[in-house]
């Protein structure tokens, strides 16, 4: 076992030193005209039109804020257009969630634990066994795909 490692890594060194002996290859000057004129392209444009990572912090909580209470009020829309009281009640103290003291952790704690107490019981026992058979069907297709992909070769 140990002659064939040793194999393996005086292979891996040949390769290593072989690959880095190579000159250095230079792209094509219409690539690296197009790549220049992207990356050009891209600084240039406004931060709003970038990903989310390159926003002020400020942007993004506002940005943030503004879709949860987007969120919250078609909720309650949803909730009060239902006339279902029992859920419209248990999402209710979220939509004060700024104005009140507590952390937005507990308050979401308790909007999900008044909301799962909202919802009938046999409806949450359909819903973990479907996920349970779902998760079963996921790790009997991975197995099968990898038996098909892999072991038969």
């Amino acid at each position: 076992m140990t002659q064939a490692n040793d194999n393996v890594e005086k292979l891996e060194q040949l390769i290593d030193r072989t690959l880095r002996a190579q000159p250095a290859r230079r792209a094509p000057q219409d690539l690296q005209a197009r790549v220049v004129a992207e990356i050009e392209r891209r600084t240039a444009l406004p931060w709003w039109c970038n990903n989310f990572a390159h926003w002020p912090r400020a942007g993004f909580l506002i940005a943030s804020y503004g879709f949860v209470r987007l969120a919250l009020a078609a909720v309650m829309w949803v909730t009060q257009a239902l006339h279902s009281p029992q859920i419209a009640g248990a999402v209710n103290p979220a939509m004060n969630w700024a104005h009140r003291p507590a952390s937005i952790i507990f308050l979401t704690a308790d909007v999900a634990a008044s909301v799962i107490r909202a919802v009938p019981p046999y409806w949450l026992y359909g819903a973990v066994a479907t996920a349970v058979a779902l998760y079963a069907a996921l790790f009997g297709l991975g197995a099968a795909a990898y038996r098909t992909l892999y072991v038969n070769r």
